[in-house]
């Protein structure tokens, strides 16, 4: 601390600071010193000019201002202060060697002389005295008691940077459950020197890799909740919201109103509005978004794997509508995803749309529709499913849809539900719909034609169908075989993909890059785009996260408490 206010002028405002917060202590510590607050002095000799110079200079001493870099550290030596009363962890020594380079890194950094910041006052100022000593820095001062009214959260970057809570209290607790030995590799005398280090990055991440992989998951209390408790009143209700909410007359309103939005826009082309998504399917929830596909100039037969600059442009031209509308209210718009969306908001009805220039999510949803009001023990299951997803926080990974898959193939697998390539097959598709090279439609058979039973659904048969399917995933071998509804049989083995429809090799073989990608830690493949692995985005750890939930939820199931 000595060292830091030895420094004049740039840590003037720092020790303001602290002088504010503890005036007695800081006294002691800084003694006689004699740092000067910067003074901002007008060079003409014009007393209106002066005045209007000193009166900014007194509202600028007003405030004190804390510099970021001091914030951290602050919050820093806090936590770590706190963490120190609260358990008996022990300092990772290759922690305390990071932290000597962070601190002589700050040092070199004051060293440097960096350019004080000064409030928004002293920049017009400055602007009109180019001759002053202040820095036109712009940004406002933060007063020491604004300190109490930040939020800080603690995540953690073993957890693929999960949220642990946003007190002390809750991370520590986190640490002690889940992360005990933090740096196993860490000597007993700490000698950081005596560590082995990694010799390339590959070795580094393969190391961390497996380092999670040996950590004990524990099931969420939730999660737990959910498996212990009577699940008949939360199937019931979440059941009667999702059916009452796949027809709405809002919907209409909306439809009614997009096209009202778009079409002066699109005068030359036509305008379709197609709705899809968990809500029209009979699985959504209040909180769940409605998908809506706009086909403008007739685009529902057009296939990007990624969005052409031509879609890119309507989609700009879309933006710009619901930002000049006074009906719509904009939330985000996300253009580099593989399937670019606007995220707006119906004012009206209060629904939040995900607006998309892509009707294979439309043809997705046709499919889901048809396998739950075929088999309903596949929506009761997905019901349950999306909120045990929910509350294992793996959403952000693994999506409704892709659950939706998974419930799809483990009911063909115990032939309950007839494959993609079967429905797709017979002399009564031969007007084939496609979009691109992918065939969207297919025979709407009822289970009695296929030869196949429609499970009656009450709370043990569906308690127990959930602990078969949960106990199949623990099992499953996720790095020979991937999840196919369209073939629906047991062993689709990731290296026979060329036994793939001919459509999918020729369209691999014409564009390499697009190919369904398998080196994943997870594929599901979707039974219509079959290029596309829905949980490319999974990781090793998120996916061993999955087994072991499953695993222990099914267990939980399994004892019948």
């Amino acid at each position: 601390m000595n060292t830091w206010f030895n420094k004049a002028i740039y840590d003037n405002a720092e020790r303001l600071y602290y002088e504010a917060i503890d005036a007695g202590k800081l006294e002691r510590e800084i003694g006689k010193s004699t740092c000067t607050v910067p003074v901002i002095t007008a060079t003409k000799k014009s007393k209106k000019r002066r005045a209007m110079a000193e009166n900014q200079q007194q509202q600028q001493n007003k405030l004190l201002y804390l510099n970021p870099l001091t914030l951290e550290a602050n919050f820093f030596l806090e936590t770590l202060e706190d963490v120190n009363r609260q358990s008996q962890l022990q300092l990772d020594p290759h922690l305390t060697h990071l932290l000597e380079r962070i601190v002589v890194g700050i040092e070199t950094f004051l060293d440097k002389k960096p350019t004080y910041i000064v409030p928004k006052a002293a920049q017009q100022v400055s602007q009109e005295h180019p001759n002053t000593t202040a820095d036109a820095g712009g940004l406002t001062f933060v007063p020491p008691n604004e300190l109490l009214k930040i939020k800080r959260t603690f995540n953690c970057t073993a957890c693929t940077h999960r949220i642990v809570g946003t007190t002390i209290c809750k991370a520590v607790a986190h640490l002690a459950e889940q992360h005990p030995n933090p740096n196993p590799h860490s000597t007993q005398n700490g000698n950081v020197n005596e560590q082995r280090p990694m010799t390339t990055k590959q070795e580094k991440k393969r190391a961390e890799v497996e380092a999670r992989t040996k950590l004990n998951v524990n099931l969420p209390k939730k999660v737990k909740a959910l498996a212990l408790d009577d699940m008949s009143d939360m199937i019931r209700d979440k059941y009667q919201i999702a059916d009452k909410l796949k027809v709405m007359p809002q919907y209409d309103k909306i439809e009614e109103d997009l096209c009202k939005l778009i079409a002066p826009a699109f005068a030359n082309d036509p305008v379709r509005i197609y709705k899809f998504g968990s809500r029209i399917t009979g699985i959504g929830t209040r909180s769940s978004d409605l998908d809506v596909f706009i086909d403008i100039g007739n685009s529902f037969h057009l296939f990007e794997h990624r969005a052409g600059k031509n879609t890119i442009a309507k989609l700009r031209v879309l933006r710009g509508l619901f930002v000049d509308s006074n009906d719509w209210r904009i939330i985000n718009v996300i253009e580099q995803a593989r399937v670019p969306i606007i995220k707006t908001c119906h004012l009206s009805s209060g629904i939040e749309c995900d607006i998309c220039l892509n009707s294979l999510g439309f043809c997705n949803t046709t499919l889901l529709k048809y396998i739950f009001e075929t088999q309903p023990l596949a929506q009761y299951m997905c019901i349950f499913l999306k909120t045990w997803l929910e509350r294992c926080k793996l959403t952000e990974q693994i999506s409704t849809y892709s659950m939706a898959l998974m419930v799809i193939y483990y009911l063909q697998i115990r032939q309950l539900l007839p494959s993609i390539a079967l429905l797709q097959q017979g002399e009564s598709m031969s007007a084939k719909q496609f979009v691109g090279p992918w065939i969207t439609n297919f025979q709407q058979k009822s289970l009695n034609e296929l030869g196949m039973q429609q499970i009656e659904v009450t709370v043990p048969v569906l308690k127990e169908y959930l602990k078969d399917f949960l106990k199949f995933y623990a099992t499953f071998n996720y790095e020979r075989n991937m999840v196919c509804p369209y073939f629906g049989k047991k062993h689709t083995l990731i290296s026979r993909i060329e036994d793939m429809p001919k459509r999918y090799v020729d369209y691999a073989n014409q564009n390499p890059e697009c190919a369904l990608q398998l080196r994943k830690p997870m594929v599901v493949q979707d039974p219509i785009q079959l290029n596309h692995n829905v949980t490319k985005a999974v990781t090793k750890y998120a996916l061993q996260k999955l087994i072991d939930y499953c695993e222990q939820t099914a267990s939980l199931l399994y004892s019948g408490v």
